[in-house]
């Protein structure tokens, strides 16, 4: 009966054979993934060791093989999002005419930030500008910690967290969403297909791809709530002294699943656009804070230089293998960074999908790629040039702190040289906190609306049921606890990016479909007035 309500609050109908939960999972899309979850767990617990180096030795293949298929792959898909945005197909309404936003601007560009990047860029803000200033990359031929070395370090903090990210999951997002709301087709990843493979997506195809999105997203989220409760229990060492350990590791995760799993029961309305509003508002608190007791004229001056730098170099970036030196980084870090940003690409541009109804192509692009890509500039702006004017002019001891703790611990490090740390690291604490939760509750409700039988099948169905919600929120909860306590988490994060490869053929064949739509809008929107002469 209790089971009947929540599945009827949320408009979603029981289904034939009774109201339990088996009843309501679809098994077609939920059993292929939760079993190779349930065997890569088993395999970490049993043999960690040979599970770590089986997931890095599939991760080394692919990125010394299709590095360049990463780096030609991601830059087309940000190109591809440029031309849907800003094209004449950009005035195309999701979900036709009549079809009115649930959101504000402010709400959706907010939740599409925490959604994407936002525990990323808590985590990385310090750590990696700092990185490129302490070790820059050698086919650059800079001096560790020199001058040179940092006025080239934010350019690559850019160049990862910026367009290349979103414009990878937010092409993943278009495709579904024109699937979804003008083709009228169900609410999956699979749906974006159409165009190219017709009623094929109902069938093994679509399973299959259903089934690895939400494989690389389980895997995914799992290991970062790893790393976010690695951050959170290395600030109490910091801070504190409280050494972390199996118990203090199980405690944080506790608090930050109940905290995920109650915001996802809540819903789209409630849950998440609290909590990425007021994690906004925490973010820009931080950022006014660094700014004015921080190096405020270096800041300014750094982040502006290196935006042009970054600007001016982007095209070499975004296809630059090393050939010659032989060097290894694009593999360790652009590539790498495309593999995983592509794990979660489906799945988060599936929820990115629920946010969008009523609003244009063009709109969908601009909030959820360009306006994410400037903060992340605003923030890495800020939080590595004042990292690295600390380090440099005034010996800040921030890259032996990250030495001694790990680089979890590079926002905290920063913070205690300037005013106020007690309170300056108690709220960056906070932030890795909410930004998971966010996080964490979005691909929550997006994953139990995917492995719900009959759900998105109609733009009517807003919120899958809640058991589902919590069924996941606490299955990934547990899942990023067995991996810390058996040291499976970064092994299992290596083969959730081996997922990128084949994900990325996904998105360039979604982004293929797309077009073919757009060529032929008379017979795929089905929402919208039939163009005139043609689109």
């Amino acid at each position: 009966m209790e089971l009947d309500m929540a599945m009827e609050k949320n408009n979603v109908s029981t289904p034939p054979g009774g109201g339990g939960f088996w009843s309501i999972i679809n098994k077609k899309i939920f059993l292929p993934p939760a079993v190779v979850l349930v065997a890569a767990v088993l395999f970490g617990l049993l043999n960690p060791e040979a599970f770590g180096q089986a997931a890095s030795t599939a991760l080394s293949f692919t990125l010394k093989y299709f590095g360049w298929f990463y780096t030609i792959g991601s830059t087309f898909l940000l190109v591809f999002c440029l031309w849907a945005g800003f094209s004449k197909y950009g005035d195309i309404k999701l979900g036709g005419p009549d079809a009115e936003p649930e959101l504000s601007i402010f709400n959706w560009w907010a939740i599409a930030i925490c959604a994407g990047i936002a525990i990323g860029i808590v985590f990385f803000g310090v750590a990696e500008p700092m990185t490129h200033y302490t070790s820059p990359p050698p086919f650059l031929g800079l001096e560790p910690k020199s001058l040179a070395a940092g006025e080239n370090a934010l350019r690559f903090a850019f160049f990862h967290w910026t367009f290349h990210t979103y414009g990878i999951y937010v092409s993943a997002g278009l495709c579904i969403a024109f699937a979804f709301y003008n083709t009228r087709k169900p609410f999956k990843v699979s749906s974006s297909l159409y165009p190219l493979i017709g009623d094929r997506i109902q069938g093994g195809w679509g399973y299959f791809i259903d089934g690895l999105a939400i494989f690389a997203i389980v895997g995914g989220v799992g290991t970062s709530l790893g790393f976010g409760t690695m951050q959170i229990a290395s600030g109490m060492d910091f801070l504190w002294g409280i050494k972390p350990n199996g118990t203090i590791w199980l405690m944080v995760i506790l608090a930050l699943t109940l905290c995920y799993t109650i915001s996802s029961y809540t819903g789209l309305q409630k849950g998440i656009r609290i909590l990425s509003e007021n994690n906004i508002r925490l973010y820009f608190l931080l950022m006014a804070f660094v700014l004015i007791f921080g190096p405020t004229i270096h800041i300014l001056d750094s982040t502006v230089s290196s935006l042009g730098d970054y600007f001016s170099n982007i095209v070499k970036m975004s296809f630059f293998q090393d050939p010659m030196n032989k060097s290894g980084w694009p593999g360790s870090w652009s590539d790498f960074y495309w593999a995983w940003w592509l794990a979660f690409a489906p799945i988060v541009g599936l929820f990115l999908v629920r946010l969008a109804y009523g609003r244009t192509i063009r709109e969908f692009v601009v909030v959820n790629m360009v306006g994410p890509a400037l903060f992340g500039i605003v923030w890495f702006g800020i939080f590595g040039s004042s990292a690295i004017y600390l380090e440099h002019f005034e010996n800040a001891g921030i890259a032996d702190a990250i030495s001694k703790f790990g680089n979890e611990v590079s926002l905290y490090a920063m913070f205690q040289h300037l005013p106020l740390s007690g309170i300056t690291i108690i709220l960056g604490a906070l932030a890795v906190a909410i930004s998971f939760i966010t996080l964490a509750d979005s691909m929550t409700s997006t994953i139990a609306s995917m492995t719900t039988k009959g759900f998105g099948e109609a733009k009517e169905d807003r919120e899958p049921p809640a058991l589902m919600k919590i069924f996941w929120g606490v299955l990934m909860g547990l899942l990023s606890w067995i991996l810390l306590v058996t040291g499976g988490a970064s092994a299992l994060q290596t083969s959730v990016i081996v997922c990128g490869l084949p994900i990325l053929v996904l998105q360039i064949a979604m982004a293929v479909g797309y077009i073919k739509a757009m060529g032929d809008l008379k017979t795929y929107d089905k929402v919208n007035p039939p163009p005139e002469g043609g689109r």
